[in-house]
């Protein structure tokens, strides 16, 4: 037969919520339910303000020159992929003017 936990409270996001602090949650009480809830909460304000993002960008130092070229890089790839796409749009591409009175 299994358990029940008629007794546990039901927690909401703002039984968790520490005001003035983005970074941190507070646990309402000792239950390990609880403390699973805070740190899926946890978490999510984590990723919902960038900050794992910007402590992962940290993780490795990069050179400027070496963000610069790949900007650049990047920028080559995606004009080179804008022309190719206008290339097989241009190509036996029959363009047509509708004006007020049909087509021309």
């Amino acid at each position: 037969m299994k358990k029940r936990f008629n007794n546990r409270k039901r927690l909401a996001r703002h039984d968790f919520y520490l005001p003035g602090c983005p970074e941190g949650v507070k646990v309402p009480d000792s239950s390990p339910f609880a403390l699973e809830k805070a740190m899926k909460y946890l978490k999510k304000q984590l990723k919902d303000s960038d900050k794992m993002l910007r402590y992962k960008a940290k993780k490795e130092y990069i050179k400027p020159t070496t963000k610069k070229r790949e900007l650049m890089n990047e920028a080559k790839r995606k004009e080179a992929y804008r022309q190719r796409v206008s290339q097989r749009v241009e190509k036996g591409y029959v363009w047509t003017a509708m004006t007020k009175y049909g087509a021309m």
